[in-house]
């Protein structure tokens, strides 16, 4: 099962454990609420072992050494942010796990960071344009808008009408309204933020 049909599941069951003891938490049957809260510990720990391994993942893939050629590198560069593109919008869309969200932004960025360092740089993201999976497309184009808003603009407006009140949808308007308004990509504020340190 892939990671995010996991973490979709993870979010139904904790709806559905919700929603099974809204009654509980709201008795006085102390006994009941607390095999209610064994239950909701244990989904918290599947949550947190998601978590740990994805980040365990990423930091693997980055840390790869350069014993592999760059082509290999950007490969898997590209495998990784797709996969993180994807994971940030489950973990926000399915569970409203901004923290976990964050993190995955985190990572997402240090993919690109790591990109630009090698081969063509992160142009090299313009491959995943084609992706069929506009959680995919729209992560890419807010990092690349500034390089190919010709492509970029286009995309992410199509995936701003297209989807609705998701992170895919949200993600599309805030690269939209930054480039409008600034002319800026999600890596020209990771840019500024590396040089105000």
């Amino acid at each position: 099962m892939e990671i995010d049909q996991t973490i979709i599941q993870l979010g139904t069951e904790l709806d559905e454990w919700f929603n099974t003891n809204r009654a509980t938490f709201e008795s006085q049957d102390r006994a009941a609420q607390g095999t209610a809260l064994l239950r909701g510990f244990e989904l918290v720990k599947k949550l947190d072992r998601l978590k740990a391994d994805g980040m365990a993942a990423f930091a693997g893939l980055l840390a790869q050494n350069e014993s592999i050629s760059s082509d290999e590198r950007v490969a898997s560069l590209l495998r990784g942010f797709e996969f993180a593109a994807r994971l940030a919008d489950v973990l926000h869309d399915e569970l409203l796990y901004t923290d976990g969200e964050n993190a995955v932004w985190r990572s997402m960025d240090a993919v690109v960071q790591a990109l630009d360092k090698i081969g063509r740089g992160r142009v090299a993201l313009e491959a995943l344009f084609e992706s069929p999976d506009a959680r995919v497309r729209g992560s890419a184009a807010a990092y690349l808008i500034d390089l190919v808003p010709e492509r970029a603009v286009p995309l992410l407006r199509e995936i701003e009408q297209s989807e609705h009140a998701n992170s895919a949808h949200f993600n599309a308007h805030w690269a939209l309204l930054a480039w409008e308004r600034e002319r800026k990509s999600r890596f020209n504020y990771l840019s500024e933020n590396r040089a105000q340190r």
